[in-house]
């Protein structure tokens, strides 16, 4: 069996995440605003709802990491602060609660721009606030 070195498994890896997100790209710039548009002139619904079905997750395959990552990021930058202000949770979750709440998945809805994508988030405290 050949074993392989880090280097050449991780450009492997990067060559395969490359395509994966250009045909998700080239997928959502085909199957975009044009065809969604057509569809719904055309009285055909269940087209443009399906279109949109499948856009949103589409988006959220690449949208999702890269939430996750931030929250994560932001936990670990939150939980340095905590520890650097001596305990101050308030200072805390200036970092925590942005990188935390948020939009993870793209739904139909954000992509009809019925409901905003937040990535930053706001506490709930704050969207019944804003009500």
């Amino acid at each position: 069996m050949k074993h392989q070195t880090f280097a050449q498994r991780k450009g492997r890896w990067t060559s395969g995440t490359s395509v994966l997100v250009m045909a998700i790209f080239f997928t959502v710039l085909l199957l975009g605003p044009g065809e969604i548009l057509a569809a719904e002139n055309e009285d055909s619904t269940q087209t443009s709802e399906a279109l949109l079905g499948i856009g949103s997750g589409l988006v959220t395959l690449v949208y999702l990491p890269v939430k996750v990552l931030y929250a994560a990021l932001g936990g670990v930058v939150g939980g340095f602060t905590y520890v650097l202000t001596g305990g101050d949770l308030e200072t805390a979750k200036t970092v925590w609660e942005p990188s935390f709440y948020g939009t993870y998945v793209i739904t139909p809805k954000n992509l009809k721009g019925d409901e905003p994508v937040r990535f930053y988030g706001v506490p709930p405290s704050y969207d019944k606030a804003g009500e």
